[in-house]
């Protein structure tokens, strides 16, 4: 909670379904801790057909801006005024500020923030302009990243429970889209450098749950990110380790995207010091190392 002596600089909420397992309220509050802006930051559990009503209330002005998380990431798009930045090409937004004007204006933190996470944890995949990537999934959180990642000029190859409606993705956010059940699938994988989990599957409480990735896609020369964060350790990450992979959770994606989301509310350096920050709050951050 903020101090009740302490005004806000941004009061600000999550709107997602379900948003309990958030941890980005402690990402803000380190902040506020080191001296950096103090951001009353609430979670608000939308239930399925009211985001509409939600974001009612960010443009009445009781907050100043929303994060957005699963399942509205691409639903937010058409509900917002005016989308910037890499929001454009990805179809899919992850934040939303309130101008002064009164307009809603919807940004895509995810693919930029998974980026400097990425640059972070492997720097030379980043500064390769050959890099190849099997993304797992097709949602919100994909979209981001994938837009992001073909703008670096990355080769993309999507996975998708249902690739014939993903076949608008190519070639903006994707080189190819591919079923769990091509025949392909292993080599296309072994094909890659990076694969990412983009699915929820995994995250709490569904822990036990994974991807359909065989295992014997996954080599040791790999690099494997999953962004979820909760639990640490998803039943996917552990396999990927136990072949061998270089492995992330992600946390690192969560941390990035809330500094770039802090920049896109209050201002270009706003969140610059978040990363330090949260090396207070969280142990295991491979940031540590």
């Amino acid at each position: 909670m903020t101090n009740p002596a302490q005004s806000p600089d941004l009061k600000a909420v999550l709107f997602g379904h379900p948003v309990s397992h958030s941890r980005s309220p402690e990402l803000f509050r380190a902040l506020a801790a080191a001296g950096g802006p103090v951001v009353d930051f609430q979670l608000q559990d939308v239930p399925p057909g009211s985001l509409s009503a939600a974001l009612d209330g960010l443009r009445a002005g009781r907050w100043q801006a929303a994060g957005v998380t699963i399942p509205y990431k691409e639903e937010a798009v058409a509900a917002v005024d005016e989308i910037e930045g890499v929001a454009a090409a990805a179809g899919s937004i992850n934040a939303v500020a309130l101008r002064p004007d009164g307009r809603l204006v919807g940004a895509n933190t995810d693919g930029p923030g998974f980026v400097r996470a990425l640059a972070a944890f492997e720097p030379a995949l980043v500064a390769n302009e050959g890099l190849s990537v099997l993304m797992l999934g097709a949602g919100g959180a994909a979209r981001g990243v994938g837009a992001s990642l073909r703008a670096l000029g990355a080769r993309v190859i999507v996975v998708s429970r249902d690739p014939a409606s993903r076949r608008s993705w190519v070639p903006t956010l994707a080189d190819a889209v591919i079923g769990w059940d091509n025949p392909e699938l292993i080599d296309a994988a072994h094909a890659c450098q990076l694969i990412v989990q983009a699915t929820p599957l995994g995250m709490s409480p569904r822990v036990h749950a994974a991807p359909p990735l065989p295992e014997a896609a996954i080599l040791p020369s790999h690099r494997v990110v999953d962004l979820v964060y909760t639990p640490w350790e998803t039943r996917f990450l552990a396999t990927a380790r136990a072949r061998g992979a270089r492995a992330l959770n992600g946390w690192p994606m969560l941390v990035h995207q809330a500094a770039v989301a802090l920049d896109f509310w209050l201002g270009e350096g706003a969140g610059a010091g978040l990363a330090s920050a949260v090396l207070r709050v969280e142990g295991r951050d491979p940031a540590r190392a």
